[in-house]
Formats: structure tokens, sequence, C-alpha cells
């Protein structure tokens, strides 16, 4: 039974004893609907954060055509960071309590802060052609003859997307399973699931809706696909190869129906399943990525750096997340320095990498992510 919250708290007390995680299957009886349609569902906060990386990322990228103004590395930070400024687009993301810097795991922070000002930098150099030491614009013409710019840094990197990306990992990936499906917001003695905040369900429920905010998807995905973000869109890249979108899909709802139904053991089956395939997500637009520059590495080096410049955000977002490899920092970062030449994105160097680099990059993280060893090519 659940109260909302003007029930008396005097019942509260004698209603929240007795829920345990081991309470044996047959005393819950449920309805697992087909789509996240469960009462008092809110993620507002996860959807702001997401609408403002979308904005930064939409900033940044006005430095990438040739002699664009320079960016204002204050500006990125504010809208990173406390949002002053109204920088924003909208009258709610500038009046915002939320901000992406408070969520992005504290030890990263300095590091996305040091890559604004760095892009910031290069951006005084819109003027020049990118070169090997030189910062500037590079063109990219694919075969329907479309020509796309970016901006390197003088190293051949795409800081932009070593922000996007990498904030997708430090920020929306470790909420999503290091934080959200943690102990601190799940622990079933320290976080309520009896009391009802209108709109927001029980603080459990809340945090797991949280979680699932963080994912960019819609509340009846896979059916429905339209302006799927971030996580999201990258989940469903690899249907056709690698499905992972019911599957996952399937246990946000199943999980969020067993917290409302004081199941404590199937949630903690969905955490497991979702920490799995959520880092699986991350490691298979890796290899994406590793497979779709290697044509263009030779034929169409921009094109090729500024894939690679994904792969680096990629590669760095599983340092982040809560996920069933077992993978450290210290293996994510001798993947990425025998790529790039270092783990560092500001000392990484695209000019330097090569197939054969690319491919050993591939094979380090198939016999990591044992899972994607047969699907490795095909991504």
């Amino acid at each position: 039974m659940k109260f909302s919250s003007n029930t008396l708290l005097a019942a509260t007390a004698a209603l929240a004893l007795g829920f345990s995680s081991c309470q044996p299957d047959d005393e819950f009886s449920y309805t697992v609907p087909e789509t996240y349609s469960f009462e008092n569902v809110s993620y507002s906060g996860q959807s702001a954060r997401l609408d403002m990386m979308a904005e930064i990322t939409s900033y940044i990228k006005t430095a990438h055509i040739s002699n664009a103004s320079p960016l204002d590395a204050a500006k990125i930070k504010d809208m990173y960071g406390d949002n002053t400024g109204n920088h924003f687009s909208t009258t709610d993301l500038n009046n915002s309590t939320k901000q992406l810097k408070s969520k992005t795991l504290s030890t990263a922070q300095n590091s996305f802060e040091a890559y604004m000002d760095a892009v910031a930098l290069a951006s005084q150099s819109t003027n020049m052609t990118a070169s090997n030491g030189q910062a500037g614009i590079g063109t990219s013409t694919d075969n329907a003859g479309v020509t796309k710019s970016y901006l390197f840094n003088e190293n051949g990197i795409e800081l932009t997307q070593v922000i996007e990306k990498g904030l997708m990992g430090a920020c929306f990936y470790y909420q999503g399973t290091s934080v959200y499906m943690g102990a601190g917001k799940m622990d079933v003695n320290s976080v309520d699931n009896t009391i009802v905040t209108d709109g927001e369900g029980t603080e459990m429920e809340h945090h797991w809706d949280e979680a699932f905010g963080y994912w960019g998807v819609n509340k009846d995905f896979p059916i429905n696909t339209t302006d799927i973000r971030f996580w999201g869109k990258y989940t469903n890249v690899h249907e056709v190869v690698y499905p992972l979108n019911k599957k996952m899909m399937d246990a946000f709802i199943k999980g969020r129906a067993a917290i409302s139904a004081q199941d404590i053991e199937t949630r903690d089956a969905q955490i497991i399943i979702l920490r799995k395939n959520w880092e699986l997500v991350v490691a298979a637009t890796s290899i994406y990525y590793l497979n779709n520059v290697k044509d263009d590495l030779t034929t169409d080096p921009s094109a090729a750096y500024h894939g690679l410049s994904e792969v680096f955000g990629f590669i760095s977002a599983l340092k982040f997340g809560t996920g069933a490899s077992g993978i450290t920092e210290i293996q994510v970062n001798t993947i990425l320095s025998d790529l790039f030449g270092d783990s560092d994105a500001l000392q990484a160097n695209n000019y330097t990498v090569t197939l054969v680099k690319i491919e050993a990059a591939k094979t380090a993280l198939a016999a990591i992510f044992t899972d994607l060893e047969s699907v490795k090519d095909s991504l």
C-alpha cells in the first residue's frame, strides 16, 4: 500500500517496516505494462540536462565554419556549470536550477572545463586550414556530394566530440548506472518506497525514473524512435546488428513495476541487465566508429578525424559508468594511448592514428566485451 504525501506521517513508520530484498516470488502479483506508462513519473531534470548538452554542442559547432567568430570559453563553462548569463535559448533552461557540472563525476569536471578552454582557443584559428600542428577548419565531402566542416585543434582532435561524448559518459551514463541504480538511490533501508509524492511517485520510483531519463528515449520506445537522443540514439543505431532496444526498455519497465510492487529481487535483476547492456552500447558505439573511419583515413582525413574524435569520447566514457565487464580506468587509458598516443584528449593526436592501431583498438575492446566479438566487424 502507498500513501500520498499529504497522508498523516504517523502512519508512515509502521507501514515502512518489513520490506526486504529476499521476499519469495509468490508474494508478488503485479502487471508489467508494455510501455513506460506509470503514474507519477517525472524526470524533467534529466530532460533539462539533455537539452543543455544539446545547446552547448550547438553553440560550439558555430565555430565549425571558416572565419567563424571565436567561441567564448566563459559562456561554455557558464552553460555547463552554474547556469548564469542567460545563454540558453529558452526561459525554462535559463531559469532552471539544474546543471550538468554538478552531475558530472567530480574527478572529471576540471578536465571538461579544460576541454572547453581548449576548444575556445582552437576557435581563434577558424581562418586557418587544419593541419598537423595547426588548429583550424577541416572539410569533408561525402559520397552524396555534401560538404561538412569541422573545427580541429593542432592535433586533429575535434574537441566538440570529446566534450559531448565524454559528458554523455561522465554525466549521463555515470548518473544512470552508478548513481541512480546504486545503493545510495536504491537501498531499501534508507530510500523510501511507501510515500507517494504527486507527480513523482515514491522516492525510489523517482530515482528509477531519473535513471530512465538519462537514457534519452520515449516512454513508448522502441515502437516510437522519434526524437530519441544521446544514448537512446546510439542504442538504436546498433539494432540491426546487435539489438538492445527491447532488452533495455523491457528491463526499465519491469524494474519500475517491480519497485512499485516492492519486488526488490526482480528490480535488482533488472539493474544487472541494464548496467551490462548500457555498457555494451558504449563499447559497441566505440567499435562502430572505429569501423566507420577506416576507409576515410586515407581518402577523407577530415571525416576520419571527426569520427576518431567521437571514438575518443566514447572509449573514455567507459571509465565512468557501472557495467558488467569490470573494465578498469587503466585498461581504458591503455586503449586510448595505444590508439591516439595519449589518454589525455589535449595530448591525443589523430595524425598518428593508423589502420593497424584502429584494428588493435577493436581487438582490445572485443577482448573485454566478449559479447561483441562475433559482430565487431559488422557494427
